[in-house]
């Protein structure tokens, strides 16, 4: 039996904010996870607030926050807390090696993908805010030989239906592959790997050198490395053009470098990590949750551990990570076995539109501002159990395009609970 100040459940975007915002005030804590998260295979970009009801968010994202309704996580936590938590976001990020910020002016960044698709987010590094080249008069799109989903030439075809490119030329490139034709698919995970050595450096550094001559802004996938990718940004800035990383789908490279940021700052405050844990069930006594049970996937016939802690933070994340099981029957939390309000009918949970906004994408836990689960009559089921992220009911990150805002948000609050219920 391992006991904690605080344990948390999840280690995607919102577990290690807990986990870090805890750590920072003294507390033991340790991180229980079946992997990664889906933070490590992300863009790293951090959506706030992007669309309300369809409609593009062209001002400060916080002016909006009451047409969310008094139910939507960011309502719930309140404005104050959303501001710090991005405050400290972008320092702990920054003071580990992976510079991110926000406008200046409080708006939404503009990103663009690999595939030549634009979109709104709050947070990102300077590599990823494409809103730097929007004045440019001409911009090469260059992908790598041979590197998946890279097609400049459709990404190209994409980006003029814009009309902030309306009065730009844009162009495509393939920059020549470091490896030539290779026996299996490289991504781009692969090629920021070898940038972050001094040969693949060299090797970036001479292709963009050749390919963009003459042009004000070359986009690129997200390839300027991992662990060095704020020295070889700033450096391939010389060149004389705006140089942009395209966000992309995973392995998006983006998210590894926060994430690594954030463990590495978790492993500064000595938070406990332990890995490929699958968290089975709670014990509950008294109102409050005594431990949590959970089996070690990488351990052959392993018996059930049981973890203790004064407070425990869930962040296991919705129907794609778990934290929500959907059936024809019921939709519940899997690890408290509470039951979420869901329609009989399994085809109501979904909109017809395919990029419509879905129910089930909503399915999750009701809390209150302190982020704790709620009963039917609105009273907290557990005194010391927080909730965060995608676990929680209220919100479409998809189609809101505020899924790591929520994520960093509501695991940061739900540290500060625990703390404060100690």
């Amino acid at each position: 039996m391992r006991h904690s100040d605080v344990l948390v459940v999840g280690a995607g975007m919102a577990g290690l904010m807990a986990a870090v915002t805890a750590a920072k005030s003294g507390a033991s804590v340790s991180v229980l996870s079946e992997g990664a998260g889906v933070i490590s295979i992300g863009s790293g970009a951090v959506d706030f607030l992007g669309y309300i009801n369809g409609k593009k968010i062209t001002d400060n994202p916080f002016n909006h926050l009451s047409e969310l309704g008094e139910m939507h996580p960011y309502n719930i936590i309140g404005a104050e807390n959303i501001k710090n938590a991005f405050a400290s976001l972008v320092e702990i990020s920054n003071a580990n090696g992976y510079e991110i910020k926000m406008n200046e002016e409080g708006l939404n960044h503009t990103a663009i993908s690999i595939a030549g698709t634009t979109k709104p987010t709050y947070i990102c590094s300077e590599s990823n805010n494409a809103s730097r080249i929007l004045k440019a008069k001409k911009i090469l799109f260059a992908g790598v030989e041979y590197l998946k989903d890279s097609q400049p030439a459709l990404a190209v075809k994409q980006a003029k239906q814009y009309k902030i490119f309306a009065d730009a030329e844009i162009n495509s490139a393939l920059l020549k592959s470091p490896f030539g034709k290779t026996h299996r698919v490289l991504n781009c995970l692969d090629l920021a790997r070898y940038v972050d050595k001094e040969e693949g450096f060299n090797w970036l550094k001479s292709e963009l050198s050749k390919a963009a001559a003459g042009y004000d802004a070359v986009i690129i996938p997200p390839i300027c490395g991992t662990i060095n990718y704020t020295k070889h940004f700033k450096e391939l800035q010389n060149l004389g053009f705006i140089l942009v990383e395209a966000v992309s789908i995973p392995p998006g490279v983006g998210g590894y470098r926060i994430r690594h940021a954030l463990i590495n700052e978790a492993k500064k405050l000595n938070v406990k990590f332990i890995e490929n844990c699958n968290v089975q069930r709670a014990v509950i006594e008294n109102g409050k949750c005594k431990s949590v049970i959970a089996l070690h996937n990488n351990i052959a016939g392993a018996l059930e551990t049981e973890y203790t802690a004064d407070n425990f933070i869930i962040a296991t994340g919705g129907i794609i990570g778990n934290g929500i099981a959907s059936t024809p029957d019921k939709v519940y939390e899997t690890i408290f076995n509470i039951t979420i309000d869901s329609p009989v009918s399994v085809e109501e949970r979904s909109d017809k539109n395919v990029f419509g906004s879905h129910l089930f994408a909503r399915f999750g836990v009701k809390v209150n501002s302190k982020l704790q689960a709620l009963d039917s009559k609105g009273s907290p089921l557990y005194d010391n159990v927080f909730f965060a992220g995608n676990t929680i009911a209220g919100y479409d990150f998809p189609t809101e395009k505020s899924g790591y805002g929520v994520a960093c948000s509501t695991g940061y609050t739900a540290a500060l609970s625990a703390l404060a219920s100690k």
